[in-house]
């Protein structure tokens, strides 16, 4: 049996948290064994049917435990307080005999929102200084009618895809998320209250030995 199953929205989380879960040192906890796959319906079906598709696709006899993680921009629940969304969650992930077993994860605003709270990962991932960083963020949160630390947290996936768009010419990929969930810091994501939920669930389910 391995030790855990997440299903998130899209492959960007996908290949973000796969990286993620391999830093068992950083999130201090003890190394385990997971499967992290994505719900082709997205953040919409995460919260129509990812509790009720886990009951079918997940086997409680392969894996101890179980996340599903999800953005709350475009979920189709953005009215929904974000807490009030989680316990829906969890309560249909209990009605399908995941209780105590399982964990909801909802993202607030966006996966990007955790980008921003090391920004000289992203700094050294586009390979450019912390200067620059500054400059290109500053940049594209004006384009965004925002200064740059409200843009950092309110639309942190239109300043990552800016940012991106000016340095590199292109749209973000999978492998972007997955080489900052394998580089960034940790403890600084930490500060972001999503993340830090997560890392709290982790480390209850698995502490480090």
């Amino acid at each position: 049996m391995k030790d855990l199953f997440v299903w998130t929205a899209d492959s960007d989380a996908q290949a973000l948290i796969r990286a993620v879960l391999q830093r068992h040192r950083d999130l201090q906890i003890h190394p385990i064994s997971f499967d992290v796959d994505r719900l082709f319906s997205r953040d919409s079906g995460m919260v129509k049917e990812g509790p009720e598709i886990a009951r079918a696709k997940v086997k409680k006899t392969e894996y101890s435990r179980l996340i599903l993680i999800w953005d709350h921009d475009g979920s189709g629940w953005e009215r929904v307080v974000p807490e009030q969304a989680v316990t829906r969650i969890q309560q249909r992930l209990d009605g399908v005999t995941w209780t105590d077993r399982s964990a909801a994860v909802v993202i607030v605003p966006e996966l990007e929102e955790w980008l921003w709270h090391c920004p000289a990962s992203v700094a050294r991932h586009l390979g450019v200084s912390a200067a620059d960083l500054d400059t290109l963020t500053a940049r594209v949160a004006a384009e965004l009618d925002l200064s740059r630390e409200p843009c950092c947290r309110e639309k942190p996936k239109e300043l990552f895809e800016g940012v991106l768009y000016y340095n590199r010419r292109r749209k973000p990929l999978p492998e972007d998320f997955r080489m900052l969930g394998s580089s960034a810091n940790l403890a600084k994501w930490s500060a972001s209250e999503t993340f830090g939920r997560l890392v709290e669930i982790l480390r209850a389910w698995f502490p480090a030995r």
